[in-house]
């Protein structure tokens, strides 16, 4: 049995369906209130509970030999904090899987984050790194780039929905690595029951390009002229939540190394959408 925690997420979701679709069992934590239905029309296995329900995840990784976890409070609210569900959620995971005798635990990280950074979500995935190595859980840690539907569709498509400008914080020529949102599910699914992958840490990145790169490809996507507006680190942006702008603020002043993992991701048979492919898929 494998437990997905994020299954109605953009990245949980894709990995659950892949599963089902695969013929894997399945079972999705899942909250009472969210939108569950296309995941028991595929055949999941339903467990309600909530990471910062210790009782429930126990009661969800009963019988379980995988855990894949990509659930984070950033983009939410009320006490969906960073602290709730990001640091004492896992935690309590954690806690909760060695007793149910969990073979693997693929835990979702993000590239460049570390304890000392000045972002509370970084710190918060930093902790559950070290608490999953130090756990004896044999664990595999995935740290993608950037997610180009959250960086790219959402960061300049939302603007470019009201005007022919866009605000780029910070330097719109620092390049910056990106991935997307399939590849990320790719990797998971590669990793998962693989020996090779045990007690691993795994970078994923397509390629490193700039906003300024990413715009003219939109540009040349759309048939439009588009202008560039920058603005400097820790400026309140209309129309993106505080966790964004934190994020954005920490990446504008050169918080994260602009790397690409080609040959790991060859490794693994994976076949990477690069940033130009993807702005002429989503834009054109």
């Amino acid at each position: 049995m494998n437990l997905v925690i994020g299954a109605t997420g953009s990245l949980g979701g894709l990995i659950c369906h892949r599963l089902l679709k695969d013929g894997r069992t399945v079972r999705a934590l899942v909250r009472e209130r969210s939108d569950y239905s296309s995941l028991q029309a595929g055949g999941a296995q339903v467990a309600l509970g909530d990471l910062k329900n210790p009782r429930s995840l126990e009661r969800a990784c009963v019988g379980v030999r995988s855990i894949i976890a990509t659930a984070t409070a950033a983009g939410r609210a009320g006490d969906d904090t960073i602290d709730a569900v990001d640091r004492q959620g896992y935690a309590d995971l954690i806690d909760a899987a060695p007793a149910a005798g969990v073979r693997q635990f693929i835990f979702i990280s993000a590239h460049g984050f570390d304890a000392d950074s000045p972002v509370a979500l970084a710190r918060a995935k930093a902790e559950t790194e070290e608490r999953l190595r130090g756990s004896g859980i044999p664990y595999t840690i995935l740290r993608p780039g950037l997610f180009m539907e959250a960086w790219v569709s959402m960061i300049l498509g939302s603007q470019l929905q009201t005007g022919t400008t866009v605000t780029v914080m910070g330097d719109p020529d620092l390049r910056l690595p990106f991935v997307g949102t399939a590849n990320v599910a790719d990797l998971a699914l590669a990793v998962l029951g693989s020996e090779e992958a045990i007690d691993s840490v795994l970078p994923l990145s397509a390629q490193a390009v700039s906003y300024r790169q990413i715009v003219t490809w939109i540009e040349k996507a759309t048939n439009r002229s588009i202008a560039i507006e920058s603005v400097p680190p820790g400026t309140e942006i209309p129309g993106f939540p505080p966790t964004v702008l934190e994020l954005w603020s920490w990446l504008a002043t050169g918080g994260i190394e602009p790397i690409e993992t080609v040959g790991a991701a060859m490794r693994y048979g994976l076949a990477l959408e690069v940033p130009e492919a993807f702005v002429a898929r989503v834009f054109g």
